[in-house]
């Protein structure tokens, strides 16, 4: 798999992640309610498309997914998988220590604020089967990043990625292609998992069959987020209905860009994507840029970042078949019988 040049017309980059923030996280269990997809084994890869390759990953202060990518042949350099940018970004210090070669300046958005960042010019970049040429990358400080960089939709959209929590690996491969017949009744899926649909375009996939606590809402999975976030839209539809959503505990988030802003911490009851219920998660409610970056700030929306996500085995997003897939873990599986 290649990934021969990337879109050059992105000049701002998308939140990509929570600095370390301490939160009480209520009992959060995913369960899979009927589905009449089909069960077993999944089909046989068509003949060409590449296997899945396995990429080892470890887990960082802030629980992150981390993997190995190689920059011009060099490496490997620690980045954090981040299906919540539009752009990878490269920490100041291995862009100087790889004296890579200077681009324009661009405008980084963060949670806060935004900021000028220089850019570099990368021949290669590459990670697993996937190799990506001739990128401009935005560099920030690594006291900022706190990793080497973070890779982003430029490089993984168009795969399909799997973040396996339970091995500790990443897998890569092209998107899952079924026969059409398949396809038309839904594909295949496992006893202990779970797939919900989604669309969506350039990487920025949603998830619309959505409800929370009977407030219909828009949903995606970023994983650049180490906790899950609500809109004040959101909110506002759910304080309507029950003024105990506006809690009084708050916490402080801080983004990649520096400055601090305060999320309302509330405990939604009853979240439902298609087939998968979420229950008793505690979010942070603050309006991020990547609400209005997605064009999702005039609705109620929700983030669901890695707090939520480690709750699986697994989770995959299919960015060509444009669909998640959720590996339960043995404590939900239970939770369903």
């Amino acid at each position: 798999m290649r990934c021969v040049g990337t879109p050059q017309g992105y000049s701002r980059r998308r939140f990509v992640g929570y600095g370390a923030a301490s939160i009480a996280l209520s009992p959060l269990i995913a369960k899979a309610q009927g589905t009449s997809l089909l069960q077993g084994p999944p089909p046989p890869a068509p003949s060409g498309q590449a296997d899945t390759t396995k990429i080892a990953a470890d887990t960082d202060r802030a629980r992150h997914l981390t993997i190995g990518v190689q920059i011009n042949g060099r490496g490997p350099f620690r980045f954090v998988v981040d299906t919540g940018a539009d752009r990878s970004v490269l920490a100041e210090d291995v862009a100087s220590t790889l004296s890579l070669p200077r681009g324009p300046q661009v405008m980084v958005e963060g949670v806060i604020r935004s900021v000028p960042a220089d850019t570099v010019k990368v021949e290669q970049l590459a990670v697993g089967p996937v190799t990506c040429q001739n990128l401009s990358v935005p560099v920030l400080p690594r006291s900022q990043l706190m990793a080497d960089g973070y890779l982003g939709l430029d490089v993984i959209d168009g795969y399909r990625v799997t973040l396996d929590f339970k091995n500790s690996e990443l897998l890569l491969s092209n998107p899952f292609n079924l026969p059409r017949h398949l396809m038309l009744l839904g594909g295949w899926i496992r006893p202990d998992e779970v797939m919900v649909p989604v669309n969506g375009k350039f990487g920025h996939l949603h998830a619309f069959d959505c409800a929370i606590d009977g407030i219909r809402a828009v949903t995606f999975v970023d994983t650049g987020a180490e906790i899950s976030v609500g809109n004040s839209r959101l909110l506002e539809a759910l304080a309507a209905n029950d003024p105990s959503y506006v809690g009084k505990s708050t916490i402080p988030l801080t983004g990649i860009t520096g400055g601090v802003v305060i999320g309302h911490v509330t405990t939604l009851k009853r979240v439902r994507m298609n087939a998968l219920t979420f229950v008793n998660g505690s979010v942070a409610i603050v309006n991020l840029q990547i609400f209005d970056l997605w064009e999702l700030s005039d609705r109620p929306a929700l983030l669901i970042g890695m707090n939520w996500l480690r709750r699986f085995s697994k989770v995959s997003i299919d960015y060509g078949r444009k669909e998640l897939r959720f590996e339960l873990a043995r404590l939900a599986v239970a939770a369903n019988v």
